[in-house]
């Protein structure tokens, strides 16, 4: 996925305790410079992404964090990233050289975080870490206790990485750590003895329903017997960022306004904000993240607006985490959903090309950039359209989300697309 001075990217999603998202890890590879200037092509890699992937916008509400070797961190080309934007990553032990540098860097703006590595001490990187970053699975086994002392001491924040589990995220929550980066809330959890979330339960059904080409009289008496998710839907179809001509009054003009190939997308959505009654949970962003790359994707590679295939690659990209969601096997949820085999096969075992396309979002999400690769050669995807649909993804979904300013919100919505930028936020 590398060529004509093009980087790979990884955006991993960095949460707080209260799993909100408050930063983005950037992970990138790019080619060996032709003339060894490493700080020159780590900063080229940084200010692509920056400039030309939509990260100034995504980067409106939470920071970046970024790898930055000396070369980078002596460099003026740093210059060019913007401080209140981009959090600083520097590996301890610190050189002496560097601890005037790094502080000149605070004083204008970035923040520093010092990995901590296998240590005993920060050494003289404590007097400039604002945030200490351990690797989270060895933390939580107690293997880094003097460490994260002298970072409280210090009063630095603590930052795990590879966080893939919930017991570990328990664990170093009880510890006090303050940010979190890994995929431990996309992760199903295996629940005994447990019923599933009778809403959730609910728009399944009404799925089904659509599925089976149910009349609209049955779709309205499923929500008319559920006035809790009549609410929902009424409240996700009026969001602003809609901008249909006049909002929504019933279920009847719901129905008529969005038609059923919009309103299934809605449900889908309204599965995940359904989750703790969070619009923000980063579960629904990283399902919506998927949804958008697989449908522009193939928007990118066959040069059409619409067609059967791009609308099945969303629906499968946001219903490829729905087992996590519901916390039941994937096979339970596909046959609940009645979907038509190629569905089912892509979804249970990530066969086929919508089940391949699945399988490189997770790649791309892990930073496994040559299983990547091998998927994007695989399914005859060029690096432009796989690099093109990422940044896509990334930064629509963050607008769904969090809404996009007024100036910037789009008036699509109503005519079959996918829900847009903030249609999902109110």
């Amino acid at each position: 996925m590398e060529t004509s001075g093009r980087y790979a990217f990884a955006y991993q999603p960095v949460l707080n305790a209260d799993q909100a998202s408050v930063a983005v890890e950037l992970i990138y590879r790019h080619a060996a410079p032709l003339d060894g200037d490493e700080a020159a092509a780590a900063a080229n890699a940084v200010l692509s992404a920056f400039i030309h992937a939509g990260l100034d916008d995504l980067l409106r509400l939470r920071r970046a964090f970024v790898p930055a070797n000396e070369q980078l961190l002596a460099s003026d080309l740093l210059h060019l990233l913007p401080a209140d934007r981009f959090a600083l990553e520097v590996s301890a032990p610190v050189a002496a050289k560097m601890i005037e540098r790094c502080q000149q860097l605070r004083e204008q703006g970035y923040r520093l975080i010092v990995e901590a590595g296998e240590g005993r001490t920060l050494g003289p990187a404590a007097a400039v870490a604002d945030v200490v970053m351990f690797d989270g699975p060895r933390a939580a086994l107690g293997g880094c206790e003097s460490l994260i002392e002298e970072a409280w001491g210090g009063g630095a924040q603590l930052y795990a990485r590879g966080v893939e589990t919930q017991e570990v995220f328990d664990t170093l929550q009880r510890k006090g750590f303050h940010l979190y980066q890994g995929y431990y809330f996309a992760h199903r959890q295996e629940v005994s003895g447990e019923r599933a979330d009778p809403r959730k339960l609910a728009v399944l059904e009404v799925l089904a329903k659509l599925a089976g080409d149910a009349d609209d009289r049955v779709l309205e008496g499923s929500f008319k017997t559920d006035p809790v998710l009549s609410i929902h839907l009424l409240r996700l179809v009026n969001s602003s960022a809609f901008a249909l001509p006049t909002p929504i009054r019933s279920l009847k003009h719901a129905f008529s306004i969005l038609g059923r190939q919009q309103l299934a997308r809605w449900l889908q959505v309204l599965l995940y904000v359904l989750d703790g009654e969070s619009e923000a949970s980063p579960l629904l962003e990283l399902a919506l993240r998927r949804a958008r790359f697989m449908e522009f994707v193939l928007t990118y590679r066959t040069h059409q607006e619409r067609s059967m295939l791009q609308d099945e690659a969303y629906m499968v990209g946001l219903l490829s985490l729905a087992d996590v969601l519901m916390n039941w096997p994937m096979e339970r949820i596909v046959e609940r959903l009645h979907l038509a085999d190629e569905l089912k096969a892509a979804l249970v075992e990530r066969r086929g090309p919508l089940g391949r396309l699945v399988e490189l979002c997770g790649k791309l999400e892990q930073a496994d950039f040559e299983a990547a690769e091998a998927i994007s050669a695989e399914l005859q995807l060029t690096e432009e359209a796989i690099v093109t649909a990422q940044q896509e993804a990334l930064v629509w979904a963050h607008r769904v989300i969090h809404g996009a300013p007024p100036e910037e919100a789009p008036t699509e919505g109503a005519d079959g697309n996918a829900p847009t930028a903030g249609d999902a936020a109110d």
